[in-house]
């Protein structure tokens, strides 16, 4: 079952253990880090560390926007 998060797809599978991919959806790129979870911490979970991850990659993002935004006004004459 799919989770949509922050413009992002968690896909949920649980076989032993839960575990979650992350797909950026404008781009279709998966994320580079899985999240799991054992069966007995359950579905909620790995939800909440998916998310979490998920707010990780997209502070990145947003800080490396801005650094390349400043870096041109300081380019510019």
């Amino acid at each position: 079952m799919d989770v949509t998060y922050r413009e992002h797809a968690i896909r949920v599978s649980c076989a032993g253990h839960w575990q979650a991919v992350m797909v950026e959806l404008r781009s279709g790129a998966t994320l580079p880090t899985k999240v799991s979870a054992h069966r007995a911490e359950g579905r909620t979970v790995l939800l909440r560390r998916a998310c979490e991850l998920i707010d990780v990659y997209v502070a990145a993002q947003a800080a490396r926007s801005e650094r390349a935004v400043r870096g041109r006004k300081l380019t510019r004459r």
